[in-house]
């Protein structure tokens, strides 16, 4: 009588190789799962804004992000109260919409003072249409008497303009119109002031 063969399944290798892949599959999705968790929900720019703009919530957007914990502290947290009322705070610095929202970009309005400054712009120095509430860079060429080698050089970075004079400037028969800006008053400071005075402004809209 011929002997039985007895099959054992666990030593079947396509058995193994099957169990292996499933294990594998397990352990990767494991860590997908536990990386994604390590994500955490912080305030970003929904739109961009300017130094002295009013914090207001459709400026913000909530985004899953991972940060290190060097980093992480330096931004607002989705889940954490902010330093003071939404309307008591505005933005101390330029940020662009998609960017997260810095702590330090937070002032509060009290602390923070602004000024209106008022730019001489000759025609042709700014766009044609430009309107209340445009942000633009403030460039400052050489002006009469200067010398002609030196270069322009940006003065003001984004600040929002106040009021145009293109009115008064065409009633008055005047080649340039005074423009009025908001500044915080910390950009007014070292040489600001007597540069724009002194040299040619140019304004380029950014925004």
């Amino acid at each position: 009588m011929a002997s039985r063969l007895h099959h054992r399944p666990w030593r079947d290798p396509r058995l193994l190789i099957g169990v292996l892949l499933v294990l594998g599959s397990t352990i990767l999705g494991a860590r997908l799962v536990a990386a994604a968790d390590d994500t955490v929900r912080y305030w970003a720019l929904d739109r961009a804004v300017a130094p002295g703009d009013s914090v207001r919530a459709a400026d913000l957007v909530a985004v899953r992000v991972h940060l290190s914990s060097k980093v992480s502290a330096n931004y607002v947290r989705a889940d954490e109260e902010f330093p003071e009322p939404l309307d008591a705070l505005q933005w101390g610095e330029r940020g662009t919409a998609g960017s997260l929202v810095e702590r330090a970009s937070l002032l509060p309005k009290s602390k923070l003072g602004r000024s209106q400054l008022p730019l001489s712009v000759v025609a042709g120095a700014s766009p044609a249409d430009l309107a209340r509430g445009d942000l633009v860079d403030v460039w400052v060429g050489p002006g009469p008497g200067d010398e002609p080698e030196d270069k322009a050089v940006r003065v003001l970075e984004a600040v929002r303009i106040v009021e145009t004079g293109d009115e008064s400037a065409s009633l008055g028969g005047s080649l340039a119109q005074t423009v009025l800006v908001d500044v915080a008053d910390t950009q007014l400071e070292g040489s600001v002031i007597g540069t724009v005075a002194s040299g040619h402004v140019t304004l380029v809209r950014v925004s």
